[in-house]
């Protein structure tokens, strides 16, 4: 099967673009938006997702098409072994990746490929400046001189930005401008359970976060929830098992926190604290009022799915 798949691309050619990594959910819905609004259903390409160990097996697509691009957006853990894997693919290949990791920007100097870096910093060739967070994000991009607004509504974090970069210099590479790009993403939905904002009940709003188990991911949510000015009240839902800074972290952020699990926790003045998530989820129901903002983070012990169904605006 591998083989007649193999002789079928080498008679179409398929533009073809490598995804490397283990977080590629986002990078690849934006690109499979970017590509419906731009062309429609009729773009025909190979996009393939790879975790860094598995980059070999698709080698060959990128020897073998006119347009090959690998995007990179997170770090490499293995650099030798993909440096090799870099320097077998043709002059022609395009790299497109994250200028701020720091192993990533020494291949600049290593391997013969057309490069398009991406970040925060201005040294990269397409950067990201004057983040602001609303009821979304909007921010501006950079690239050859050029610099235009971008908005993401009712999306947040760091992963969307950084994956909107990679799929910007994709677009570029297809030819597309600048403001043509920022254009298709007006209307991008996010991914569930990825920072996404959502309507709740009784006019309130859900930020959900219930995909995000990484200290790190929890970490951005409540800066993030720090930042946005406009909620009424902030209230952040969490379990016990979470490390003693993140609750420390909310406690001073949040107006109300729920914290499900451990029954010997002690139950604050703003602290509520429930064994299942049946009778927080009633409670927040009963609370819940206009302009507040509920932050639900990820949780490994329990469902927060349900709570996320009880809560949000339906019609």
């Amino acid at each position: 099967m591998e083989q007649i798949q193999k002789i079928k691309f080498l008679l179409e050619k398929k533009p073809t673009i490598l995804l490397v990594g283990e977080k590629t959910e986002i990078l690849r819905k934006l690109l499979d938006h970017l590509l419906l609004k731009e062309f429609g259903e009729k773009k025909d390409l190979m996009i393939i997702e790879s975790p860094e160990e598995k980059v070999n097996d698709f080698k060959f697509y990128l020897q073998k098409t006119e347009l090959g691009i690998v995007v990179v957006k997170d770090e490499v853990k293995k650099f030798n072994d993909f440096l090799e894997f870099l320097k077998d693919l043709p002059p022609k290949t395009n790299l497109v990746f994250n200028f701020e990791e720091k192993n990533l920007k020494r291949l600049k100097d290593l391997i013969n490929l057309h490069m398009l870096s991406f970040g925060i910093e201005e040294k990269a060739d397409v950067f990201v400046s004057n983040l602001k967070f609303n009821s979304g994000m909007n921010f501006k991009i950079s690239f050859g001189g050029a610099t235009v607004p971008f908005w993401l509504e009712g999306v947040f974090g760091k992963e969307y930005i950084f994956s909107l970069l990679g799929v910007v210099c994709c677009a570029i590479l297809f030819g597309i401008n600048l403001v043509e790009i920022s254009q298709h993403f007006k209307d991008f939905e996010g991914v569930s359970g990825k920072k996404r904002l959502m309507e709740g009940i009784s006019g309130s709003f859900l930020l959900d976060d219930s995909a995000s188990f990484e200290f790190k991911e929890q970490k951005e949510s409540l800066e993030i929830l720090k930042e946005i000015h406009w909620a009424k009240r902030k209230i952040c839902v969490l379990d016990s098992s979470f490390e003693k800074e993140i609750i420390d972290m909310a406690t001073k952020i949040a107006d109300l926190i729920f914290i499900f699990g451990d029954e010997n926790l002690t139950e604050k003045e703003k602290i509520l604290i429930f064994d299942k998530i049946e009778a927080g989820t009633e409670k927040l129901k009963e609370i819940l009022r206009e302009n507040d903002l509920v932050l639900i983070l990820g949780s490994q012990k329990f469902n927060f799915e349900y709570l996320l169904d009880n809560l949000r605006k339906i019609w």
